[in-house]
């Protein structure tokens, strides 16, 4: 059965993947020394751990998916999957759902110290891992977006770097978008990844300091979503 292959692939991965664990906690470094100044010099260390979490999860969902893809296509060992009883669609999601788990642990920690910081109860925590999957799930189109629109697979990588770099550091996911001059966050909210922390920072009850209501982040978000969907289905890239 088709679910029985993806488990079977999703736990074949994860094994995979938690063979080098500190690999994971190393990608924190960075955000948390930035999560330390924001929470120093603005006293918005809880929105700077959202973000924290938000990134984690949109890069699992679209940088680390996208890589993956492009490794297989780039080894040509994507034509295996071809022939194989796992189909491509099917190696695509198992290899999401990896991504997902092993995120796990970095999000306990950012969410540790969270705890530690301030008072989340806990019907905000249940909304917490909410927008978690939510920029997951966006982050998934957006991979599936870049891979389907890379025809050389080499390029994947360093495309990859290059948007997380754009929509991750720069834009004001991890520190707080209110230092900002009002022009510049006016143009940062249309960034899915600005959005995705705006609707994590309202479905927790933290201000975003900006006063933008939830429903624009909100739909700007469906919208990427759901181009970036469309477009990846386009051009039929598991068309066995």
């Amino acid at each position: 059965m088709a679910i029985n292959r993806v488990i079977g692939a999703t736990v074949f991965m994860t094994r995979s993947y938690l063979k080098e664990p500190l690999a994971f906690v190393s990608d924190l470094i960075i955000p948390l020394i930035m999560f330390m100044i924001v929470h120093i010099g603005t006293g918005r260390g809880v929105e700077s751990l959202i973000g924290i979490l938000i990134v984690i999860a949109w890069s699992s969902g679209s940088f680390a998916l996208a890589r993956k893809l492009g490794s297989y296509k780039a080894w040509r060992l994507m034509d295996m999957f071809i022939a194989s009883p796992l189909k491509p669609i099917e190696f695509a999601i198992a290899a999401a759902l990896a991504h997902l788990i092993i995120i796990v642990l970095p999000a306990t920690i950012v969410t540790v110290i969270m705890i530690l910081i301030s008072s989340i109860n806990p019907a905000s925590l249940i909304l917490l891992i909410a927008s978690i999957i939510v920029a997951w799930i966006t982050g998934i189109t957006f991979g599936l977006y870049v891979y389907s629109k890379l025809a050389d697979p080499f390029k994947i990588s360093s495309t990859a770097n290059l948007l997380n770099l754009l929509l991750i550091i720069l834009p004001p996911v991890i520190y707080p978008i209110s230092i900002l001059p009002p022009s510049i966050q006016l143009i940062s909210i249309l960034l899915p990844t600005v959005s995705l922390k705006l609707v994590a920072l309202h479905l927790v009850g933290i201000s975003t300091g900006i006063g933008i209501p939830i429903f624009i982040p909100t739909i700007i978000v469906i919208v990427y979503a759901t181009f970036f969907t469309i477009s990846a289905i386009k051009q039929r890239i598991f068309v066995e």
